[in-house]
């Protein structure tokens, strides 16, 4: 019988959505909407009437995204000067 791999992936959330936040871009629209974006990051955008407004959303963008990729099995954006490590665990399958 072949023996499976189970990865996880392990990583700080707070520090990821930390160093994203750091690469955030922040543009007024058209409108006045102020536009939030970290850059080669699909899916980490969020807008507000004011900077604050924007910022706050956008950590709860890339919380959220980050947190349905987990759950999903999907990749998680990398961003520069971060690691999201891959652990296999069928080994103790306790971790």
């Amino acid at each position: 019988m072949a023996s499976s791999s189970t990865r996880v992936k392990v990583l700080s959330l707070s520090k990821y959505v930390q160093t994203a936040m750091a690469l955030a871009v922040y543009e007024k629209d058209e409108n006045g909407v102020v536009v939030a974006t970290v850059p080669n990051a699909a899916g980490f955008f969020a807008q507000g009437d004011t900077y604050e407004e924007a910022r706050a959303n956008l950590e709860d963008a890339i919380e959220g995204n980050v947190l349905l990729a987990l759950q999903l099995g999907w990749e998680i954006p990398s961003l520069p000067g971060f690691t999201v490590e891959e652990r296999d665990v069928s080994a103790n399958p306790s971790f």
